[in-house]
């Protein structure tokens, strides 16, 4: 049950700070750029945003560890398209939340354990 609990939180912090959050956002502001300046890189930039946006899918999914490990990658790769070769701020975020999703599994597991006794 702890398990699933933190997986399930786990997935929710991935998909809000993927890419920062605001992915379409994102993608349109990188075609304005596109079509304004085209820099060198915009491209591979463009794709990692909807390699990320496939990767995150649309709802319901199935929160799995495997699934985690593709949002981190994408991110990485979306990351590294934007120029940012320093800490991740997507892996920073996922060490920021892992407190709240402590908390949050072990809140799940002591109601569900009780719910079990009524």
């Amino acid at each position: 049950m702890r398990q699933a609990a933190s997986l399930i939180a786990l997935a929710e912090v991935a998909e809000e700070s993927a890419g920062g959050g605001e992915l379409d956002e994102l993608k349109s502001r990188l075609v304005a750029l596109r079509l304004t300046e085209n820099p060198p890189g915009i491209d591979e930039a463009e794709e990692a945003v909807v390699a990320l946006q496939h990767v995150l899918g649309g709802t319901p999914r199935l929160a799995t560890a495997a699934w985690l490990d593709e949002v981190g990658a994408a991110a990485k790769k979306l990351e590294e398209a934007l120029g940012d070769t320093g800490i991740s701020p997507f892996a920073e975020a996922m060490k920021y939340a892992s407190r709240a999703v402590e908390d949050f599994a072990i809140d799940v597991e002591a109601n569900y354990k009780d719910v079990g006794r009524v």
